[in-house]
């Protein structure tokens, strides 16, 4: 036996005048191919940018697309990156696909549609920082917005070059950034270090919303242009973007090969586990535990099946948890059937574990749990777990 650690203090970046936003386990969420996604439509995310521009709310935006997903499987740093996230969205018309195969209901949220109705103020005035893409891009789109003259507005740009994360977050840049007082930091650096240098340089800035949007910035500059509507929504602008960037053809080739195979391990497994559910349905036998260990750590003792009925009690057991700023261990020995939106509050526990430095410890996993996390891609919840991990304890609530 292991006795648990003491809680650890949270590393709380709150920065002076900004709120934080807390982790809302109410909120739809799935999880798809490894990521807890946002379960939403333009309108609501059009509405919570605004909102948090507004308010002075931190919000940490990611859009995942085919790249990205295929990036995680292999970048452990990329993929806790985007659990910490605030709000992760769809953007690729192949995830949508995959997720209604599966039998969630979803719809693409493309971050450079997302920013076009943004530019014409349907969240509300903005000022936008634009930080990185190719030299003089990152210009060009802020005179563009400039001289459009629109409720969204350029607060300035910066071309770090090709140096390291460390070297883009020196302090100098973050001041630059801080003295034209953004409401929005679109960065354009590569996905995966765009991610990083977010993590590491965002508790610095004083803008309410942070997100890497590459593309937007092309986009805006107006070096790339987008593909008509109807290949967007065909599935088929990745043809168009291969004429405009003509180099695009081997990532694409390889992103496509790679989620090919990640169907067959994956989505092949849970449409088949699917189809069986609907013809030997499982029964619900859903139980909760919640208790101390230690005075600050919380467990969480899940088991039996649960299904889409039963997750309000996971959902307020996760709020109430996380309240206490502590440690979290789940004990998930006896668990049995779980879907992909269980899953995904999982995932958004662990991001927000990580966000402030906490553990979190699933515990004594049963080969089914374990087998549904892999069907998931989401079995690096378990990577941290030590061969045993148990505490006395007493109990909290039920």
């Amino acid at each position: 036996m292991i006795e648990v650690e003491t809680c650890a203090e949270a590393a709380d970046s709150q920065v002076v005048g900004l709120q934080r936003l807390s982790t809302d386990f109410q909120r739809p969420v799935f999880c798809l191919l490894g990521l807890a996604f946002d379960q939403v439509d333009m309108s609501t995310v059009v509405d919570r940018v605004g909102h948090s521009a507004r308010q002075r709310i931190r919000m940490v935006m990611s859009t995942p697309n085919v790249n990205n997903i295929v990036a995680i499987q292999q970048d452990a740093v990329f993929r806790d990156a985007i659990t910490r996230c605030d709000l992760v969205i769809a953007d690729g018309m192949p995830l949508v696909w995959i997720a209604r195969l599966l039998g969630i209901s979803t719809c693409r949220v493309a971050g450079s549609d997302l920013f076009q109705a943004l530019m014409r103020g349907e969240g509300g005035p903005l000022r936008v920082y634009f930080f990185g893409a190719a030299e003089g891009m990152a210009e060009a789109a802020c005179e563009r917005l400039n001289r459009d003259g629109g409720p969204m507005r350029g607060a300035g740009w910066h071309y770090p070059g090709f140096g390291t994360v460390a070297e883009m977050a020196a302090t100098d840049v973050v001041a630059r950034i801080n003295v034209a007082q953004p409401d929005f930091v679109v960065v354009a650096l590569g996905t995966a270090k765009g991610q990083q240098w977010i993590q590491r340089v965002g508790p610095a800035l004083d803008a309410p919303l942070i997100s890497h949007l590459g593309a937007v910035v092309n986009f805006v500059a107006g070096s790339v242009r987008r593909a008509p509507m109807a290949m967007q929504r065909s599935g088929f602008e990745w043809v168009w973007r291969i004429r405009e960037e003509p180099a695009l053809w081997r990532r694409y080739a390889k992103d496509a090969w790679a989620l090919a195979g990640l169907c067959l391990r994956s989505v092949l497994p849970l449409t088949v586990r699917r189809v069986l559910r609907s013809v030997l349905p499982v029964h619900s036998s859903a139980k909760l535990e919640l208790s101390t260990v230690g005075g600050c750590t919380q467990q969480l003792t899940l088991s039996g099946n649960w299904l889409p009925t039963d997750l309000a009690r996971l959902r307020d057991a996760l709020t109430t948890m996380t309240e206490q700023n502590g440690d979290v261990i789940i004990d998930a020995r006896a668990l049995g059937s779980v879907d992909h939106t269980f899953i995904g509050l999982l995932i958004r526990l662990y991001g927000h574990q990580h966000q402030r430095a906490l553990r979190l410890v699933i515990d004594r996993p049963n080969a089914a749990f374990a087998r549904q996390l892999r069907w998931h891609c989401a079995d690096y919840l378990l990577a941290s777990l030590p061969s045993s991990m148990q505490a006395p304890t007493r109990k909290a609530s039920a």
